[in-house]
């Protein structure tokens, strides 16, 4: 009998010793789900840097230090006067490029690139500019008003202007009369993109939306591009362009419900352009999947940016900026 005793007291202390082992896996499980995020954006931002001195490079190209990338968010337009027409041609031709590529060096440059047209999501190894890294000012302070907000469930998404992401990817590009960071020209550059060519007289636009996923250790953010022609003497512009931003955050929350993915905020934006009679217009929407250069990475090393504003960044590389 004292024999019995032993052995169930000493299966008894199998089980207590083993029990607090298996809550502690689970506290540890669950802070480790909370801190995956941060951990996972320090990963990215150190292996996202490319060969190039000056110039970002293209995602998936040789020669850079890892898998991460980082999304850069532009939206252009752009106009020529209609100077190439041949007889016998379909569509704008030779018009239609020359918009194309003068629409690229408008805003933030993106020009001189091989584009290469891909699906539309920042993933596990992507970083956003201005919103993970070298964060938008106006994003660094709270509280931020949004535009509008949708109801998804019991859940309220709040929807924000696009301009402050617009804003950081052209300091960090530059523009076409002064470079900063650009993309190496000639450079194969896979984007998420789309595009509108048209002739005046008409309004030609682009829209993007960016869904942030709620759980980014497991789903990705969501790009939306949309293009557009608006006709003269069609309803007002205002309307008109506050209903597309209605409806780009409205499609991230349809994308949402089909994959079985969660956002928590959405960003909108929309550029137009309007394309009188004798033109030719063109509407980009692009968001470059790249490799940042070399001279735009922080002193102290790539992870700093996750905790730099975008100003904070300028100050500090703009004696490196490309010349």
């Amino acid at each position: 009998m004292k024999s019995r005793l032993s052995l169930f007291a000493i299966a008894a202390a199998v089980m207590f010793a083993f029990c607090p082992v298996v809550t502690q896996s689970e506290q540890s499980s669950t802070v480790s789900e909370k801190n995956a995020d941060a951990a996972s954006l320090s990963e990215i931002v150190r292996s996202a840097v490319g060969p190039f001195e000056h110039y970002c490079d293209g995602y998936g190209n040789p020669g850079a230090n890892g898998t991460g990338y980082v999304s850069v968010i532009t939206l252009h337009v752009g106009k020529v006067p209609k100077t190439l027409k041949l007889a016998g041609q379909n569509g704008e031709g030779l018009d239609g490029t020359a918009v194309f590529d003068t629409a690229e060096a408008s805003e933030a440059y993106i020009g001189q690139i091989n584009l290469i047209v891909a699906s539309s999501f920042s993933g596990l190894n992507g970083v956003i500019w201005g919103y993970d890294i070298a964060k938008a000012d106006e994003l660094a302070r709270s509280p931020r008003a949004p535009l509008f907000t949708l109801k998804q469930g019991q859940a309220e998404i709040p929807a924000y202007a696009m301009e402050p992401l617009l804003d950081a990817g052209k300091r960090l590009f530059g523009t076409r009369e002064e470079k900063r960071f650009p993309m190496l020209p000639g450079a194969h550059i896979t984007a998420a993109h789309k595009e509108i060519i048209v002739a005046g007289p008409t309004t030609a636009w682009c829209g993007l939306a960016l869904g942030i996923a709620k759980d980014r250790s497991r789903d990705a953010n969501l790009f939306m591009e949309l293009c557009g022609e608006l006709k003269p003497k069609s309803y007002g512009k205002k309307k008109y362009f506050r209903q597309v931003l209605r409806k780009l955050a409205d499609s991230v929350l349809l994308v949402g419900k089909n994959q079985g993915v969660s956002y928590k905020e959405i960003f909108v934006g929309i550029k137009h352009e309007f394309i009188p009679s004798g033109y030719v217009g063109a509407a980009l929407a692009t968001a470059p999947y790249v490799v940042l250069a070399k001279n735009a990475i922080p002193q102290i090393g790539p992870q700093a940016l996750l905790d730099m504003t975008i100003s904070d960044w300028e100050n500090e590389r703009k004696m490196l900026f490309l010349k």
